[in-house]
């Protein structure tokens, strides 16, 4: 018997077949979203993943220390890196002037910076030549009330060259009509320091410095002093991990802005000769004769500047006369003790001096003449506290009263010796069969508690600051 056709086609898919398709189109199209949807999400664990991983050791803070306008602007920039330290995320913080920090910042020339470092007792950790630019201060002038800013010409602007050198500098600069008149004027501001100026109708400085009352500050377009960044040596207060968080800040890719330090030190340095060739520095007085010498010679980083007319340090061509005088002497039958000072620059040393060669010395001098051109430097010049032990030295290593000459080479005085401390300790350890020979080497200031004592105790006083002067006062020192 034949088929009889239902009307409908044999193709057609079943119901339930077509549910089950559906479905599965439903789950894959789930899945694909799901796994769109957990992409981000993947990536954003990772990079959670890595931060950890870089930053295994924890949060570690920076502090930083110094100018506080000059660091804010260098903090921002640095945290926004993200910067790590040996495994640490490094968080920059400004913490103040009167608290330890693992770096400092400070806008002016390098020796003003280097003066400033030292009021805070740190000590860096790299030599004042190789402390890197890190930007740019706006100088200025700062201007009484009822001065008019347009009437400050280079007349009547105070420069403290004495203390802020290189805002001086940048002023004088502005304001001069050349170079030479620049450094001339600087030439007659040289004992002025920023107490003394702040008694002027206007006075240089630099914005964000504090003025006295009834001044405000005046920007001069274009003119600008460097900002440093020191790094400090780790202590009782900052951890080696902080310093060297505090190395990488001073490394880090700052813009060092428009501040031309290579002008200013050139004008200063114009400025120093012409202030020589103005008053010729007394020549240093002879003593009676060659003896017996302690040698206490100042090995701070501050040494390590440059000789004027040379390419050579004040440590390179002081220790090689140095040197040549402890042989001198020595071949005419006299000892000679050598110490060398600057501030305790290794976790648990407390003093600042050391004694190399000691009485009693038989060699000849040669003791001495060997070992002083083996010293380094680095640190601060902890004069006075030095200059105390090597007397103390002195008078013991005299035990008959023979004479004895402290020969004390020295580029200033840091640290918080009160004057009054100083002379009481200084006078206990004298004896009045000692000189103290006192060679001050640079354009540093002098201490005049320590010179006014050499010369009115029987000693002498005299500032060098070329490799000619240097010798001269050097060899009357010693009397040769």
């Amino acid at each position: 018997m034949a088929r009889h056709s239902s009307g409908n086609s044999n193709l057609r898919l079943s119901k339930s077949l077509t549910i089950t398709v559906i479905a599965l189109i439903a789950i894959i199209v789930a899945i694909l979203v799901w796994a769109l949807n957990r992409t981000p999400s993947n990536d954003s664990s990772a990079a959670e993943s890595s931060d950890s991983a870089e930053c295994i050791a924890g949060d570690l803070t920076l502090p930083v220390g110094g100018d506080s306008t000059a660091a804010a602007s260098l903090i921002e920039s640095f945290n926004a890196s993200s910067p790590v330290t040996r495994d640490y995320c490094v968080t920059a913080e400004y913490v103040g002037s009167d608290q330890p920090a693992a770096t400092y910042v400070f806008a002016g020339s390098r020796s003003d910076a280097a003066s400033a470092l030292a009021e805070t007792g740190a000590v860096a950790s790299s030599s004042e030549a190789s402390w890197p630019q890190v930007g740019s201060a706006q100088a200025g002038i700062a201007v009484a009330e009822g001065t008019d800013p347009a009437s400050v010409t280079l007349d009547n602007v105070a420069l403290p060259v004495a203390t802020n050198s290189g805002v001086a500098a940048a002023v004088a600069l502005a304001l001069a009509d050349d170079e030479t008149a620049a450094a001339q004027a600087l030439s007659r501001h040289a004992a002025v320091t920023a107490t003394g100026a702040s008694d002027a109708e206007a006075f240089a400085t630099t914005e964000g410095a504090e003025l006295p009352e009834g001044y405000t500050f005046e920007a001069l377009d274009g003119v600008s002093v460097p900002v440093w960044a020191i790094s400090a040596i780790a202590g009782s207060d900052i951890s080696e991990d902080q310093a060297r968080a505090g190395a990488d800040f001073g490394a880090f890719d700052f813009d060092p802005g428009a501040a031309d330090e290579e002008a200013l030190e050139q004008v200063l340095t114009d400025a120093q000769s012409t202030e020589t060739e103005e008053t010729q520095a007394p020549e240093a007085p002879q003593v009676s004769a060659p003896s017996d010498t302690i040698i206490n010679l100042d090995t701070s980083s501050n040494m390590d500047r440059v000789v004027d007319g040379t390419q050579e340090s004040y440590h390179t061509v002081v220790s090689r006369i140095l040197s040549d005088l402890a042989r001198e002497t020595g071949s005419q039958g006299n000892q000679v003790a050598l110490n060398n000072y600057s501030s305790p620059l290794n976790p648990g040393v407390t003093r600042g001096w050391r004694a190399n060669v000691s009485f009693p010395d038989t060699s000849g001098g040669e003791n001495a003449a060997g070992a002083v051109v083996r010293l380094g430097t680095g640190g601060v010049p902890l004069t006075r506290a030095a200059v105390v032990a090597a007397t103390q030295i002195a008078r013991e290593g005299s035990p008959e009263g023979q004479p004895m000459k402290v020969v004390i080479v020295t580029s200033g005085s840091a640290g918080e010796y009160s004057d009054e401390a100083f002379l009481n300790d200084l006078g206990a350890a004298f004896a009045d069969n000692l000189s103290l020979q006192v060679v001050h080497v640079g354009h540093d200031p002098v201490d005049t508690v320590l010179s006014d004592f050499a010369t009115s105790h029987g000693g002498s006083f005299a500032q060098a600051t070329t490799t000619e002067q240097l010798d001269a006062a050097l060899r009357a020192a010693f009397a040769l």
